[in-house]
Formats: C-alpha cells, structure tokens, sequence
C-alpha cells in the first residue's frame, strides 16, 4: 500500500504514514474529500458553514413590527359634498385623521379601504389617495384597496389623509366606507353616504 497524501510506502494495518505523519484510517468520507478537492473548499463541511451563515443572517435580520392600530385613535371625517342627482354620480371629500395615543412614533401601518351598498344594488365607488383614483366597488361588489399610511406619527400628534369617493348608483342606498386592519374584518373608522 501507499500513503494517499505523500505516496510513501506503508503497511496494510499502518494508522498513520511513517514519512508525512498524517492519519490514515477510516476517520474521512473519500466522497466528502473529492468534493472538497474539485470546490477547492478548506474545510470538508462546505454546507454546515452554509446553513449556519443562513440562519446567522434571519436570527440577525430585523423582523418586521406588526403595526400598531390601538395605540391609534382613528376617525373620517367629512369635509365636502359635491353631488350631482341628475347624473346618479355622489362625490364625497373627507379626512382620515390618525392620532398617536401611545408612546411611541407609528409609521408604515396597512389598512384596507372597503365601501359595502345597502340595499345590494349595481353601484361604482371610485376613491381618491394621493392623487391616484382607484375602484373599491364594481358592479355592487366591493373591491379592498390596501393603503400603507407610511408617514410617522409621533406621540400624542395628529396626521390627516385627504380622501376623496365618487359613487355612482341610482337613489335610494347607503353606502359605508369601512377602514379596516390590513386582511382583517375589524372596522377603525367608517362613513356612511345615504341618499
């Protein structure tokens, strides 16, 4: 036999090679040797270096802070009607006031803008959010409209977002515009158009 580090001739049963010193047995996998050869890796164990460089990084990584709705005291308010009866068009401007109850800046919540009609009827209710006008409601069916209210609040401050709705629906109805927690059904505030 011959040493497989040096190729110095040794015994069958030798333990270790009597020119280099390294140790012969069967302490190594041969497979795990000729990835570390081919990868030209330092250390036989590449993927136990992997795996604990992947949770290093989540264990480390910040985890996102689930936003804060009751430590915020949430209201719309109206602030002016323009309707137009001949048209069946309804358009609303209101304020969704924000205040910071709590101890601590608020920032980055997520909240879903939903409008529902009483009596289920055909109706279209288009919002306005920073300048961008979207549907909530087609044909009868409410469509969310998630909103990220990014700007921070500080403790016990206020913050107003301007929204605008238009619905579109023939008389009589009742519609609610609900803000409600991010994929929940908990309702922060509403405000009810009925004609």
């Amino acid at each position: 036999m011959f040493c497989r580090y040096c190729g110095a001739g040794i015994a069958a049963d030798s333990l270790f090679c009597p020119k280099c010193g390294k140790r012969l047995s069967g302490s190594r996998n041969p497979r795990i040797e000729d990835i570390v050869a081919k990868l030209r890796l330092k250390t036989p164990y590449p993927y136990f270096t992997l795996v604990f460089i992947v949770f290093a990084s989540w264990a480390l990584w910040p985890k996102p802070v689930p936003a804060a709705y009751t430590q915020v005291k949430w209201a719309l308010e109206q602030d002016k009607i323009l309707d137009l009866p001949n048209e069946n068009l309804y358009q609303q401007s209101f304020s969704l006031v924000l205040e910071n109850k709590g101890n601590k800046p608020v920032k980055d919540i997520p909240i879903d803008l939903i409008a529902r009609i009483e009596p289920q009827k055909t109706a279209d209710v288009v919002a306005g959010f920073l300048g961008r006008r979207l549907t909530i409601m087609r044909g009868g069916h409410s469509l969310p409209l998630t909103i990220v209210l990014a700007d921070p609040i500080d403790p016990g401050s206020k913050r107003r977002y301007l929204l605008e709705g238009a619905i579109t629906a023939k008389p009589n109805f009742k519609v609610t515009y609900e803000v409600r927690e991010e994929g929940r059904p908990d309702v922060l505030a509403s405000y009810v158009v009925e004609k």
